[in-house]
């Protein structure tokens, strides 16, 4: 079983820090497998910069829960200086639990599959280089076009 994690950022150096995010993620669970890293305009709240984001692939945790999880993806943001004053705005960092396997969890805090992972270019594309796709594909239907488009960087412009 896998856990799917999707990092984000579009404040500083936001390559730099999807690369600390990695690697604060690989003291905690066993990497799989990562996507290239991809560009896109913001989505939902608009007057912020572009984002890039990654997305990676673990091994499930058998030691922690996915609250458990998302707690600690919490405490890695604040470390890296998250602040949320806009919901949905301009980030150092974002970490949020895409897939924990085919589990659903529906918690206050938690909802997996993530609520909208498969409304978004930025998740679906990278989420394609992943092992762990070609389960999902199985399971669910995977949209073709996006209002907003992410690239990978090695591909813009």
């Amino acid at each position: 079983m896998s856990l799917v994690i999707a990092t984000g950022s579009n404040i500083g150096d936001s390559i730099s820090h999807l690369l600390e995010a990695k690697t604060e993620l690989e003291k905690h669970f066993t990497l799989i497998a990562e996507s290239r890293i991809y560009t896109s305009a913001a989505v939902d709240y608009l007057d912020q910069p572009d984002f890039y984001n990654q997305v990676l692939e673990f091994q499930t945790p058998t030691h922690l829960s996915p609250e458990e999880v998302m707690t600690l993806l919490l405490h890695i943001e604040k470390e890296m200086g998250r602040t949320r004053n806009i919901t949905r705005g301009p980030r150092t960092i974002d970490l949020d639990i895409i897939f924990w396997g085919l589990s659903e969890v529906n918690t206050p805090t938690l909802t997996l599959p993530h609520p909208r992972w498969n409304q978004r270019s930025f998740i679906i594309y990278p989420l394609q280089e992943l092992p762990f796709f070609k389960t999902i594909e199985k399971c669910f239907t995977i949209p073709k076009s996006f209002d907003v488009e992410a690239l990978p960087i090695s591909d813009r412009n």
